[in-house]
């Protein structure tokens, strides 16, 4: 259902699903946006993140010999390329990973529509930014929200006024037109194994994990003991000893793990799940060192090689 709401409508709407749940929130602190616990609205950031914010669904470390119970939270200003990354994710973790599940099922997310594309992010390319997916989906117009709400939350909104969800529709097409569409479509077809970037990327890569960590559709993770704990954190497919066993590395070399980095992405996630696992987020380009962009695998001539 599709609501429209002033300021101090939103406003109380909040105070209400507060009552319920522990809520977070997009907020800046010393120039950075990260995410916090938050008491009132006007504390949330419209501005996306500089990291996507997993770390409610996955831990960077936690034992898994244990299962905590999760209590209810609402998260707040989450960017539409970050949500899609949780669905998309979902497909192959939801009811697989306990650990996951419950959080995923524990928590609610309110994502904020980027009313502008973002500098570098292409995610109109992956279905963005306005979601078919979602719990609360808030797209701001000057004081007054429009707010698409999935029915599992339509209670705190029912006394609101209601409308036919044209914005969202209208708004869609203007934020099209302003960005540009990559030629995603069939890429699992035309990528090539042999192709030269995988090389080229190498050349550049000092394998530091960042695009990795800084995704929002990567899951993958290292397991350990340490002490009577089993431990699983975070863990990078371009690092040397991601693939190591008794038996050796499978992948030695760097341009393989990198190929095997981008054939998740486009190739076996779609064959797989049908979707790609990308959000065009950009943040993998942001946050590389040397400048490997993931744009360049789509759109990228494989026809000559």
């Amino acid at each position: 259902m599709n609501y429209l709401l002033r300021k101090e409508e939103i406003e109380k709407a909040f105070l209400e699903i507060s009552k319920d749940f522990e809520t977070f929130g997009a907020t800046e602190k010393e120039g950075e946006v990260i995410f916090d616990h938050v008491h009132n609205f006007d504390e949330i950031s419209d501005k996306r993140s500089r990291y996507a914010p997993k770390e409610f669904l996955i831990q960077r470390n936690e034992n898994v010999l244990s299962l905590e119970k999760t209590d209810r939270r609402a998260v707040f200003g989450i960017k539409s390329c970050d949500l899609k990354g949780f669905y998309i994710m979902d497909k192959q973790i939801l009811g697989k990973d306990p650990f996951y599940t419950e959080k995923r099922n524990n928590t609610l997310f309110a994502n904020f529509v980027c009313n502008e594309p973002c500098e570098g992010g292409f995610c109109s390319s992956f279905g963005g930014p306005v979601l078919d997916e979602y719990d609360l989906q808030i797209l701001r117009d000057g004081d007054q929200y429009h707010v698409m709400v999935s029915e599992k939350y339509e209670g705190y909104f029912k006394s609101y006024r209601q409308e036919d969800g044209s914005a969202f529709a209208k708004f869609k097409d203007e934020f099209d037109a302003k960005t540009v569409h990559l030629p995603v479509e069939g890429l699992e077809k035309r990528m090539k194994w042999n192709s030269s970037l995988w090389k080229d990327f190498a050349s550049m890569c000092i394998s530091c994990g960042a695009c990795n960590f800084s995704c929002p559709t990567c899951y993958c993770f290292d397991l350990y003991d340490e002490g009577e704990e089993r431990k699983r954190e975070w863990d990078s497919c371009i690092l040397t000893g991601f693939t190591s066993s008794s038996a050796g590395n499978i992948r030695k070399n760097l341009d393989e793990r990198l190929r095997q980095r981008f054939y998740h992405k486009f190739t076996y996630y779609k064959k797989a799940k049908d979707v790609y696992l990308c959000t065009g987020c950009n943040r993998c380009v942001e946050d590389c060192p040397v400048g490997i962009d993931i744009k360049e695998v789509i759109t990228h001539d494989y026809s000559g090689e």
